[in-house]
């Protein structure tokens, strides 16, 4: 049950931002939906892995300032549901360009 929540409120915060910046803009929903997706579906996956530039950059500073070494972290990542409703909804909105403009592609 908790999964199924984070996907939805996932869902939820992804169409709101999409119909926010469509708002501003004056475009089309389907306009902003793949680049949404795209973004939450990186903004997700950076702040869900472990190790990377990030942690190495730290590390480094902190050997340089202590003197004392510090192991280096290997970096995982775990896929979230939030990842996967991301990824789907990227997808989907992929999908849905492809139909909306299909006569500007063909």
């Amino acid at each position: 049950m908790r999964n199924i929540m984070i996907s939805v409120i996932t869902v939820i915060i992804m169409i709101g931002v999409n119909f926010g910046l469509a708002r501003v803009f004056g475009w089309n929903f389907i306009d902003f939906s793949l680049f949404v997706g795209l973004a939450c579906t990186f903004i997700i996956r950076y702040f869900t892995s472990t190790g990377g530039l990030t942690s190495n950059m730290v590390r480094v500073q902190t050997q340089a300032i202590t003197g004392i070494k510090v192991e280096e972290e290997k970096q995982t990542f775990k896929p979230t549901y939030a990842y996967y409703t991301a990824l789907v909804y990227t997808a989907v909105s992929f999908i849905g360009i492809i139909i909306y403009y299909r006569e500007y592609f063909l």
